[in-house]
């Protein structure tokens, strides 16, 4: 009796699991991604966006929810944005938001590709007219040509989302902005929501076309997993600062050229590598004037030239200019690079005011420390550099400094080796700052005290040369 009753329990206990697992499944809530963007629209927005679909796409979501805050971007961030959006696998849905935000210039494009456009109350859309990098106007030719590639691509996007083009083209041609309501009134966004709760339950059962075909969503109840960026892109984001990327490159490079000028530090050096690539990275990933680019290595190679001839100052002063005129060209107008972004590209003028200063006290450090190393005799006053080579005798123990007497006048000398007694013989072979005198004893002085003669040419037509003479008149 019992094994004929044993499989008539199994089965109904089988009978019974499987309802109760098809019912739990049913109950499961379903998932919603939020992700912001929160910032202008640039290339690391792109990144982040395209890893939250493919994450969203892998862990089933019924929609990801963009909130949006933006002045705007650049035009080629825009349409990549823009055809993520068109070719999602997930249902995508922009949303303005908070009151008070903006869906300005690219953002208005952004917002109206996503397959749901929501605003919050008190935001706006719309002013998306394209201008240079710097916020100037672009010139007639290049605004025509910018203005015919974005309407169409409006064109294109409202017939696939079903939007009325007639009220987005204005907000390129003429500069148009919208209150939420007028939006919405005029079929530019489907839902006015106050938060995300309540814009949830306005579009729970709506029907949106995707790739694999038509999806009804079934947001009532879901839960919400927000997914922010990662910590590279956050990098990234600071990379791609300009003013952030312009000092990177400036520091870099006073870093390897103290590293030339003095090797076997390495701290400097590498820090100054690692400050260039992360630079130039930060270029890499901007609309940039290549104009502003070549007078950035311009001035790098000034001011590597400006180390190796201390006091020549000419150098010094065109690495000077060109920096500035590069923090002025990098992201600007010589060569217009049409964006849709209200706050423009640049670089901070406080930034080029401290740099340019920073720059032209290394040049004077440069002479300083050339003068105090001994080892620029071409840049050295004469009467001083008459000395050099000198035989002299030390008449007070040099540990390291003392007193030497050469030809019977007394100098202040500077050792660099071990303490010298009084009545030794030593040879000078070097002037510090303040005229100092670096002497050695004979057998470690060496062999040629005096620099290559191309040095002396260039010393004659140093800055610091002309203004010594200046100053002898």
């Amino acid at each position: 009796m019992v094994r004929r009753l044993l499989p008539l329990v199994l089965l109904g206990g089988l009978a019974f699991l499987l309802p109760h697992s098809s019912v739990a499944q049913d109950d499961a809530a379903p998932l919603v991604v939020v992700m912001d963007i929160d910032g202008p629209i640039e290339p690391i927005t792109e990144r982040y966006l395209s890893r939250v679909i493919d994450d969203a796409d892998d862990r089933g979501a019924e929609a990801l929810i963009i909130r949006i805050d933006t002045p705007g971007g650049l035009i080629s961030s825009m349409r990549k944005i823009a055809e993520q959006l068109l070719n999602s696998p997930v249902p995508t849905v922009a949303y303005v938001w908070p009151s008070g935000a903006q869906a300005a210039s690219a953002g208005t494009i952004v917002t109206i590709a996503a397959h749901i456009a929501a605003m919050a109350p008190a935001t706006n859309i719309g002013a998306a007219a394209p201008v240079t990098g710097t916020g100037e106007d672009l010139p007639p030719t290049l605004r025509r040509k910018v203005d015919e590639d974005i309407t169409a691509l409006i064109r294109s996007i409202a017939e696939v989302r079903g939007r009325n083009y007639e009220a987005i083209e204005p907000t390129v041609l003429e500069a148009k902005a919208y209150t939420a309501q007028e939006a919405l009134e005029l079929d530019v966004v489907d839902v006015v929501s106050v938060d995300l709760d309540s814009l949830l339950n306005a579009i729970d059962g709506s029907e949106v076309e995707l790739p694999s075909g038509i999806r009804v969503l079934n947001t009532a109840s879901a839960q919400i997993d927000e997914v922010g960026r990662s910590m590279l892109e956050r990098f990234l984001d600071i990379l791609t600062n300009p003013n952030v990327t312009y000092a990177l490159i400036l520091l870099g490079t006073y870093g390897v050229i103290y590293e030339i000028r003095d090797p076997g530090n390495f701290g400097p050096g590498v820090l100054g590598v690692l400050g260039l690539v992360l630079g130039f990275a930060g270029v890499g990933l901007l609309p940039v004037n290549f104009t502003g680019v070549v007078l950035l290595v311009a001035g790098m190679f000034l001011l590597l030239l400006e180390s190796q001839l201390d006091g020549f100052g000419w150098a010094g002063i065109g690495a000077v200019i060109c920096w500035l005129l590069a923090g002025f060209l990098l992201f600007g107008e010589i060569f217009p690079e049409p964006t849709a972004l209200d706050d423009p590209l640049e670089i901070s003028r406080w930034v080029l005011g401290v740099f340019a200063g920073v720059t032209l006290g290394v040049i004077g450090l440069f002479w300083v420390l050339g003068r105090g190393g001994g080892k620029s005799e071409a840049f050295i006053p004469e009467h001083e550099r008459r000395l050099i080579a000198q035989q002299a005798t030390v008449v007070d123990i040099l540990n390291p400094s003392g007193e030497i007497v050469i030809d019977g006048e007394q100098f202040t000398a500077m050792t660099e080796g071990e303490d010298i007694a009084e009545g030794s013989p030593v040879i000078v072979t070097g002037v510090y700052a303040g005229g100092v005198l670096k002497v050695a004893e004979p057998h470690r002085a060496p062999t040629a005290a005096s620099d290559p003669p191309w040095r002396d040419r260039a010393a004659r037509l140093s800055l610091a040369h002309l203004i010594r003479q200046r100053r002898d008149r």
